[in-house]
């Protein structure tokens, strides 16, 4: 028997680098709470998604623009997205389109991929509780996984202060988009 998932809608609080690795670091922060989930990202998507937090358009549409534009045209729109899984240190995402006659069609996406189309769409961003707390349904284990848990104070603090509370940090245990 398969459990249902539990998921909590989070939102995008901000971009960090890596000061390691200077990979950037996509900061999603729950609604209405103060947990936050850190996922790491390449340049390429870390630039789309800026451009997207910020709405800066090109003269001629990028990637997730085309695919937005193209989803869009023919009727249908993205409902909102999930992060719903995390294996072997690499998260997974789908995206919840409804087409034209009112069908939900799921298709499966990087999280970075879906981050930027759900800022660009304007839509929800779920994850699934197990992804937040560090655990997917393949790694359930009895004992608990250290998680980091930041407080508004903490993502208040200069970019220093970040960079050292990034640095304690090892991307090998949060996954990769």
């Amino acid at each position: 028997m398969k459990l249902e998932k539990s998921f909590k809608e989070m939102t995008i609080s901000g971009l960090a680098s890596d000061s390691r690795n200077m990979q950037p670091v996509v900061i999603l922060r729950e609604k209405g709470g103060d947990r936050e989930l850190y996922i790491w990202i390449g340049p390429v998507e870390a630039m789309a998604l800026q451009r997207a937090i910020s709405k800066e358009v090109f003269q001629r549409p990028l990637t997730h623009e085309l695919l937005r534009n193209v989803i869009e045209k023919t009727g249908s729109h993205i409902e909102h997205i999930e992060i719903d899984d995390l294996k072997e240190h690499t998260y997974y995402a789908t995206i919840y389109i409804k087409t034209a006659d009112s069908k939900l069609v799921t298709v499966d996406a990087r999280p970075s991929d879906s981050l930027v189309l759900a800022t660009w769409a304007g839509v929800a961003i779920f994850v699934n509780e197990e992804v937040i707390e560090g655990m997917s349904d393949s790694e359930q284990i009895d004992e608990p996984k250290t998680k980091l848990v930041l407080t508004q104070e903490d993502v208040e603090r200069t970019d220093e202060e970040l960079t050292k509370i990034l640095e304690r940090m090892d991307p090998d245990d949060l996954g990769n988009a």
